[in-house]
């Protein structure tokens, strides 16, 4: 429990204002009187457990010198002292956020609903807040698991004596895994998001472990093959039952913060990755670094619900009507597959062999450009929420993965800064674009729908690496292998632009009437 207390002169306005009921970060009951005191409770809000209590009494001149520094008549001045206690019901992180809330308490108080900029656009419920936060948890170490291959298959490379064409059929095989997560999907639809979230997290810690044991570069890809297979279901679970559990107009936020989760596990593995340079082995133990999440996902999985819109979901529904939605976004996904899956597997080889980056200056390099890209996605979670998905993709695609280009062409001064500005512009893709993996199909059918079309775009990123390996083996170099695929992209924005629609104030019920006909009595809003 934590809690803060104020005393503060006062005038007759302040006061006022102070015994009104809060409505911003939490929403409170009309006060009621105890022992002469103001007692409000929480009617809702992101808190196991809140009250304010407000003493008033008339200010002493004495108090009144003290507290301001003046001499000022003190008539109408009031000695007032706030007492307020909560609880968050977020955990693992509450701490963090407590330091953000206490401030709030302080100043925060705009009467209108606004939130804190560090907060939802719309305030959540405490059952929100607990899920949102598993689900960041959980996507931390999806992150790990996603990022590690692409930052260590260099130094496996070397200690198995592989080429650049071997490494990319091995970025190829990989992303094959995100193609069988379609068939784990099906389990969402059918068992619950819940199973298959431990399943894939059991799985995910296993692989990584097994790969870390890897004699030869195919043993690795069978494991790493495993690995994404059950990352993949995991990341596209995850995000499917965000999406249903928290309100309207917060749902690209709530992407941006997931992927942000997401790329503070990647960057665990980058912040480790200079370990990889103390011998010809030493990436095996980022591989088996995940065993130690093993102690934190018991208590998680314990304590996940399952999806309410799972629960409540219409039955009488099937693909068959939604094959024109999913390959259109699909083929979109695809497009951007194209371009950043290169991106993302050839990074490092090309820092090192074109750049002659050591390890550590690799580490220094992707975090000194990714870390501003986390606030980069978070602000683009909330502009699509409030400003429209449609711009910020636009940005992304054209000033965003352009400055990935110029990165992939220029050395010196300026590849450190087309790294940063490239980071920075191309974080609206994952949350401006996510959301439709959501808003665009029925709770029976979204894990399978999620599924697929992030499997079409992991398809578009494992065409893109055999091709930019092979090209790159052939040209000399990466900076035309990549200007050519970013054409890819610059097709599927404008595709995106003109097809996709604006749904962030509407519920998923509103989207899809046939989930509201299941159960007329649920969900609401109110219930998120």
């Amino acid at each position: 429990m934590t809690r803060l207390v104020r005393t503060l002169v006062a005038d007759a306005d302040e006061v006022d204002a102070l015994l009104r009921p809060r409505n911003d970060i939490v929403a409170e009951t009309p006060a009621t009187m105890l022992d002469g005191s103001h007692r409000f409770e929480f009617a809702e809000g992101p808190f196991t457990s809140y009250s304010r209590l407000v003493e008033v009494s008339p200010a002493s001149e004495q108090r009144t010198d003290r507290m301001q520094s003046t001499t000022a008549d003190v008539t109408n001045r009031y000695e007032v002292t706030e007492t307020v206690e909560w609880r968050l019901a977020v955990p693992w992180f509450g701490p963090l956020f407590n330091v953000a809330v206490r401030r709030a308490m302080r100043t925060g108080r705009t009467g209108d609903g606004t939130q804190p900029v560090w907060a939802p656009p719309r305030r959540f419920t405490p059952r929100a807040a607990t899920v949102m936060a598993m689900l960041a948890a959980a996507a931390m170490l999806s992150g790990y698991l996603a990022n590690a291959p692409s930052e260590l298959h260099t130094y496996a490379a070397d200690e198995f004596g592989a080429d650049q064409a071997a490494q990319g059929v091995l970025g190829a095989v990989v992303r094959i895994g995100t193609l069988l997560a379609i068939g784990v999907s099906v389990l969402a639809d059918r068992h619950g998001r819940r199973r298959v979230v431990a399943g894939a997290i059991g799985v995910g810690i296993t692989a990584a472990a097994l790969a870390a044991l890897a004699p030869n570069m195919v043993w690795l890809g069978a494991f790493l093959l495993i690995g994404r297979t059950a990352n993949a279901a995991l990341g596209a679970t995850v995000v499917v039952m965000a999406l249903e559990e928290i309100p309207a107009g917060c749902r690209a936020w709530c992407l941006s913060v997931l992927a942000m989760s997401a790329a503070l596990g990647a960057g665990v593995v980058v912040w480790l990755q200079p370990v990889s340079d103390l011998a010809p082995w030493a990436w095996r133990m980022l591989f088996a670094f995940p065993l130690v999440a093993l102690a934190a996902a018991r208590p998680l999985l314990r304590r996940l619900p399952e999806s309410r819109r799972f629960e409540r979901r219409g039955r009488d529904v099937t693909l068959r009507g939604y094959w024109r939605p999913i390959a259109l976004l699909g083929a979109i996904y695809l497009a951007f597959g194209l371009f950043l899956g290169p991106i993302d597997w050839f990074r490092n080889e090309y820092l090192r062999d074109e750049h002659g980056f050591s390890a550590a200056l690799v580490s220094l390099f992707v975090l000194g450009t990714a870390t501003p890209a986390g606030l980069a996605v978070y602000a683009a979670g909330r502009l699509a929420d409030s400003r429209g998905r449609r711009i910020i993709l636009a940005v992304a695609s054209v000033l965003g993965l352009g400055s990935l280009v110029v990165l992939f062409n220029v050395s010196g001064a300026t590849l450190w800064l087309a790294g940063l500005v490239g980071a920075m512009l191309s974080a609206g893709l994952l949350p401006a674009l996510g959301v439709y993996r959501g808003e665009l199909f029925p709770t029976a059918l979204r894990a399978r729908a999620a599924t697929i079309t992030g499997a079409m775009g992991v398809v578009g990123a494992a065409i893109g690496v055999l091709v930019a390996g092979a090209l790159r083996t052939a040209w000399g170099s990466f900076g035309d292998v990549i200007a050519l695929l970013w054409v890819g992209p610059l097709v599927a924005a404008a595709v995106a632009v003109l097809w996709l629609t604006e749904r962030s104030g509407q519920e998923l019920e509103e989207l899809h009437p046939a989930d509201a006909a299941a159960d007329p009595e649920g969900p609401r809003p109110h219930d998120f």
